[in-house]
């Protein structure tokens, strides 16, 4: 548990930091009026770091979007950008940090190899390529001997992981970004306390930033009290980018190894419509049961061990019954900004490339790279029926106008976008051929495919793709359509303002 004055000695840190930035503004700005009497020489001082920067940002391996956001900022306004893309822009894991991650991953995921005889058995190619493609990216295997239910509420999230909990013998593990204090927050609380009074370990994890202004001022202690072990994930540090970046996206409830809940879901009263903030919140979620549990677990031992330094058994949690089910393929992942080979924007992207039919995706933001953008045009260029939902009421307005920035070239191909009329749609689901559907945390934008650790569960030859399916086109119907001849009408300002957008979006 975080005491008052560590909570102390890390906001005076960041404080520190900040000053610290400012200091570096002004000495560039003092450099800049020492040549002020000679303009010629502060024009070529600014104008040499510039390019310094720029060829810098073209040697990284970033996506060219993202490269392009930079060297526009860089060199319309050098003096800023020069310092923010040294501080926030290189976006580098540090050394001390990769090491302890790495050391981490050879007890954890390293440790769990591809089910041979569940990969041989898959006889669909496109469906074998993707699930080679999945492990060789995550490091996590394929699958079957599990059981998938759709939740496609939160409401129905919440009595899951209620009942979940109220089975639970031996562990309970959640990982949450946003926790806040409401019915929500009481009635999980409260069946944690009484297993927890009864013997379960418990292992609460919670995103620092994500629930900076939401969490109870007395969660931590509360949880000690009631003998459950609660860390915040990242805590608020000097590294001003670190602390902002990298977060920790992921939603999930696993008990004993045998169950979990997992999805686009926090801890708040909004995401089971308790209370109202943005119209309907429509929010969906997996549970699972079965082998593929131990792949949420391995991820959640991960992620804690990384936190706390701690050596977690992991063969330890591993679950020991098996429900009887069919040949439904199921394969948990993860991503993070120590994982460089980008499961999760590749994994969306070997998706449109194989969709031969449809491919129906929800997502609140839509910022997409050009990797990502091309990828889905050419799904429409090739037939494919491509349906993208979008919040039909916002979150928040600038990131809503920059998702519609990113309508216009979709819809010139084809591709359809529906707005959800009821309220805010903050589901992360993807489904495709009545063959694969994924459920999990991640978002289509930058920070969620570039500096988030998040996680998804892809499915293959279940009813539960149905069901996705099913969800999706009822969301549809009660969707107002977004026309391309209506996005042609945006005034010519307007459209200006979008282009800014589209080109600060990687940036945001």
């Amino acid at each position: 548990m975080r005491s008052s004055s560590d909570h102390f000695q890390s906001m005076f840190r960041f404080l520190i930091n900040v000053v610290l930035i400012l200091l570096q503004l002004t000495i560039i700005g003092l450099i800049i009026l020492q040549f002020s009497e000679d303009a010629v020489y502060a024009y070529w001082l600014i104008e040499g770091l510039a390019i310094f920067v720029v060829l810098n940002i073209v040697y990284r391996k970033k996506t060219a979007a993202y490269k392009i956001s930079w060297i526009i900022f860089v060199l319309a306004v050098p003096a800023v950008g020069i310092v923010l893309y040294f501080i926030w822009g290189r976006q580098r894991v540090p050394r001390k940090s990769k090491k302890r991650w790495d050391e981490v991953n050879q007890r954890t995921f390293l440790k769990l190899e591809q089910n041979q005889a569940v990969f041989d058995s898959i006889n669909d190619k496109g469906i074998k390529k993707q699930v080679e493609l999945v492990y060789r990216l995550s490091d996590l295997p394929v699958w079957q001997n599990t059981k998938t239910e759709y939740l496609k509420l939160g409401e129905e999230m919440h009595r899951a992981n209620l009942e979940a909990i109220k089975t639970a013998e031996k562990f309970i593990f959640l990982e949450y970004f946003i926790v806040t204090a409401g019915k929500m927050y009481d009635e999980l609380m409260a069946a944690l306390y009484e297993k927890a009074a009864a013997g379960v370990e418990i292992r609460m994890m919670v995103d620092e930033m994500g629930s900076l202004s939401t969490l109870p001022k007395d969660f931590y202690k509360s949880c000690a009290a009631h003998h459950i072990r609660s860390i915040p994930y990242n805590p608020l540090s000097p590294s001003l980018f670190k602390f902002i970046s990298f977060r920790d996206h992921r939603k999930m409830t696993i008990v004993d190894g045998r169950v979990a809940i997992t999805g686009g879901i926090n801890i708040g009263d909004e995401y089971i419509n308790e209370k109202v903030r943005f119209g309907h919140w429509k929010d969906m979620a997996l549970r699972l049961e079965g082998d593929a549990v131990f792949s949420l677990t391995t991820m959640f031992i991960n992620m804690w061990d990384y936190s706390t330094g701690a050596v977690s058994p992991l063969d330890a949690f591993r679950g020991t019954v098996t429900p009887e089910v069919g040949n439904e393929l199921v394969m948990p992942f993860c991503d993070g900004p120590m994982n460089t080979r980008n499961p999760a924007v590749n994994t969306y992207m070997t998706l449109f490339a194989n969709a031969r039919d449809y491919i129906y995706i929800t997502t609140p933001y839509l910022i997409l790279d050009t990797d990502l953008t091309n990828c889905i045009l050419l799904a429409a260029r090739s037939g494919v029926d491509v349906r993208i939902i979008t919040p039909g009421i916002p979150d928040k307005k600038l990131v809503y106008a920059t998702t519609r920035a990113f309508y216009g070239d979709l819809l010139a191909e084809g591709v359809r976008i529906y707005e959800y009329s009821p309220g805010f749609v903050h589901g992360k689901v993807l489904v495709s051929d009545d063959q694969v559907a994924i459920v999990g945390s991640i978002n289509m934008d930058y920070r969620s495919l570039t500096w988030n650790y998040e996680c998804g569960t892809w499915v293959s030859g279940s009813q539960t793709v149905l069901d996705i399916k099913a969800d999706l086109l009822d969301c549809i119907k009660v969707s107002r359509e977004v026309c391309y001849s209506d996005w042609e009408k945006t005034t010519f300002m307007k459209k200006v303002g979008q282009s800014v957008l589209r080109i600060m979006a990687p940036l945001m």
